[in-house]
């Protein structure tokens, strides 16, 4: 008997590429069309790209789940004066637990999606290739989650991912132009969509932007619409950048660029990959502060199950409070990650 694998199908071509892989390996394919937000536009074209290649098809009604799981806490994070990787929270809270649920449902032994990392014995790694990897984005599965995910696009580049669609009759697909905005916002910047759900944040308007001396130099639109490391989108006269956020006070505090550099994180809401024991203290360690960081070197100082303290001999370009941290071990499998709790 076939294994059955549940797929997580949009009209992407990484989902769509995942989907015909595993046909090709003889996996029993079952796509789920997950109906996040705003209307359903791709579901008829999902559903005739299933029909033609004889994959079973369900469709979930999720808008309710995603509005309350998703982005009610991506609001909720800016509102506090953090800077959230929203993908990391989603993808381990939300898209892999419902995943696993349905997969049950439907009689499913596997789930996979499109993300580009490879899995080994329920470890994550690097992609194959460096600059599309998504490692990063999963660190917070738990063990179960990863027993049971496959990742078929990890050992391939994106445009050997292209091509085995275009071969395939999907040129369209394969040629579509990559999405790289949040999901859910509509191709809005995350400043408008917050205002769009929370338009009492107009009273924060005329805030307080003050220099190092503590001198008030100009005014803001409100600090949920600001992360460290900006310089537009204030009334002040000098090109300065922002270097800290002070929420209580609606406070923006700018300088310099070269103030938006730090050297030290302490990281708090740890996700462990690998045994805390088998991780040393004083050693190097690959680590990425974004999705898109090609990663630099910290030397781990501290760890505990809570908290982490790293130190870059490098100093890193703004860091924000709320933002995910991933640090990898010397074959590129992901040690442990967490959240930044403070920096200086």
């Amino acid at each position: 008997m076939q294994n059955r694998v549940l797929v997580g199908l949009s009209l992407g071509v990484d989902s769509l590429a995942t989907a015909l892989l595993l046909k090709t390996k003889s996996f029993f394919v079952v796509g789920v069309y997950f109906h996040l937000h705003q209307e359903a536009k791709d579901l008829e074209k999902v559903k005739k790209i299933c029909e033609e290649n004889q994959i079973e098809f369900h469709y979930v009604d999720l808008q309710e789940e995603f509005y309350n799981e998703v982005m009610i806490p991506f609001a909720d994070y800016y509102l506090k004066g953090f800077t959230p990787n929203i993908c990391t929270h989603c993808n381990a809270e939300f898209k892999i637990k419902n995943l696993l649920h349905y997969a049950d449902l439907f009689s499913c032994d596997k789930i996979a999606t499109g993300h580009y990392a490879r899995i080994e014995n329920s470890q994550l790694q690097i992609a194959k290739d460096n600059w599309k990897d998504q490692s990063f984005m999963l660190y917070r599965l738990t063990k179960k989650q990863k027993e049971r995910l496959i990742l078929p696009l990890g050992e391939m580049m994106k445009d050997e991912v292209k091509d085995f669609v275009r071969q395939r009759g999907y040129t369209e697909i394969a040629n579509k132009r990559e999405s790289f905005g949040l999901c859910f916002t509509n191709g809005l910047h995350y400043s408008e969509y917050l205002l769009n759900q929370y338009p009492q944040l107009k009273n924060l308007e005329n805030g307080k932007v003050i220099n190092e001396n503590n001198q008030p130099i100009g005014t803001h639109k409100g600090f949920p619409f600001y992360t460290i490391g900006q310089y537009k989108g204030m009334q002040i006269k000098e090109k300065l950048y922002i270097n800290k956020i002070i929420a209580e006070e609606n406070t923006l505090v700018v300088g310099e660029k070269s103030q938006c550099y730090f050297s030290t994180l302490r990281l708090n809401s740890l996700v462990f990959s690998q045994e805390i024991e088998n991780i040393k203290i004083e050693t190097p360690y690959l680590t990425k502060i974004r999705g898109k960081d090609e990663g630099n070197y910290s030397i781990l100082k501290e760890i505990s199950p809570n908290h982490a303290t790293i130190e870059f001999n490098q100093k890193v370009f703004a860091p924000m409070q709320g933002q995910d941290v991933v640090l990898y071990d010397e074959n590129n499998f992901i040690l442990f990650g967490g959240r930044i709790e403070s920096f200086n």
